[in-house]
């Protein structure tokens, strides 16, 4: 390991060293993650959490626990912990709603994924929700979707940019 070879008597210089290996570990482990690649993303990420437990680390680690090995309930936890840690990061919103997916629960999924839009604007939610096929509710609910007022005013408040 790289942090290892490092002199003990230049402390500035290890932790300068240990960061950038952190992040390219991170780095590493997310780029296999998203490409499905998990048991490479695992490994890359147990040795990141290994120099810095942050909670980027522990939301990556959490979907591959969910998709790899199928431990739901864990996965679920580790996100928890990720989002107590940093409640405005929209990237453990994601990997949340990732991981309610895979446990089929949709709706939460879609729950997570909106939370994480509040916190700020990410594309790969945006991305996410867009697979699910999701619309905006009915103007009116108690009409049917495809009722003329509901598809007309749903049109113009769209371009008028309120809806």
């Amino acid at each position: 390991m790289l942090l290892l070879s490092i002199s003990a008597g230049d402390p500035e210089k290890k932790s300068v060293m240990g960061h950038d290996e952190y992040n390219e570990l991170l780095h590493k482990g997310i780029s296999a993650a998203e490409k499905g690649f998990i048991p490479s993303a695992q490994a890359y990420l147990d040795q990141a959490a290994q120099i810095n437990h942050s909670p980027a680390v522990l939301s990556y680690q959490a979907y591959c626990l969910a998709k790899g090995q199928g431990r739901i309930q864990a996965a679920i936890q580790f996100c928890r912990d990720a989002l107590d840690r940093d409640p405005h990061n929209s990237l453990h919103y994601l990997i949340m709603g990732r991981i309610l997916l895979l446990s089929g629960h949709r709706e939460k999924a879609i729950r997570a994924f909106r939370q994480g839009l509040r916190t700020s604007p990410n594309p790969k939610i945006i991305a996410e929700l867009k697979k699910l096929g999701l619309r905006k509710p009915a103007i009116f609910q108690n009409l049917d979707r495809s009722h003329l007022l509901n598809r007309s005013l749903g049109k113009l408040f769209s371009k008028l940019g309120l809806r």
